[in-house]
């Protein structure tokens, strides 16, 4: 949150109208632009990725989130953010905690990144955000437990008419 004058690899220190990322109200308008902007260009059918961009967007809200209450750590609420914004959409819920918190090189959030994406899975679990997007059948004998506890054996119509196969 400290300005890019300070950061000696950021040039230009200003953008086009000095928009800072300096505290958590400006996080969340980071937060939600990009959100915006990745709903337009999904929508619109552009061909770039929309992962990272969620990954961004997490991390803009989990900044946010770090501003309201100091005690949770940055890194923690960054990624799990990005993981319960990723995951919410792709439902790639193992995944998506592994690869962020390599990536980070913050494996010891490890747990804590794992438990946002699987709230996030089972929050959002019949929710489709992509019209290409196909539901999981595993989640939906986890959810609601479709099982027949009683299975009936059908046989065929066709071997049911067979001599040879009668005892």
């Amino acid at each position: 949150m400290a300005p890019a004058s300070n950061l000696a690899h950021i040039w230009p220190t200003t953008g086009l109208i000095g928009f800072e990322m300096e505290n958590g109200y400006h996080a969340i308008i980071v937060a939600i632009a990009k959100l915006v902007a990745i709903s337009f260009t999904v929508s619109g059918g552009y061909r770039g990725g929309f992962i990272f961009p969620f990954f961004a967007s997490g991390a803009a809200f989990g900044r946010a989130l770090c501003c309201v209450l100091p005690g949770i750590p940055i890194p923690l609420a960054c990624l799990s953010f990005a993981a319960a914004i990723n995951v919410g959409i792709t439902r790639t819920s193992l995944a998506t905690p592994i690869i962020l918190c390599f990536l980070s090189g913050e494996q010891n959030a490890m747990s804590g990144v794992l438990a946002a994406s699987l709230v996030s899975l089972f929050a959002t679990t019949y929710m489709p955000f992509i019209k290409t997007q196909r539901p999981r059948e595993d989640m939906n004998e986890a959810m609601y437990s479709d099982l027949d506890l009683d299975p009936k054996i059908e046989i065929p119509e066709e071997e049911q008419h067979d001599e040879s196969l009668m005892i």
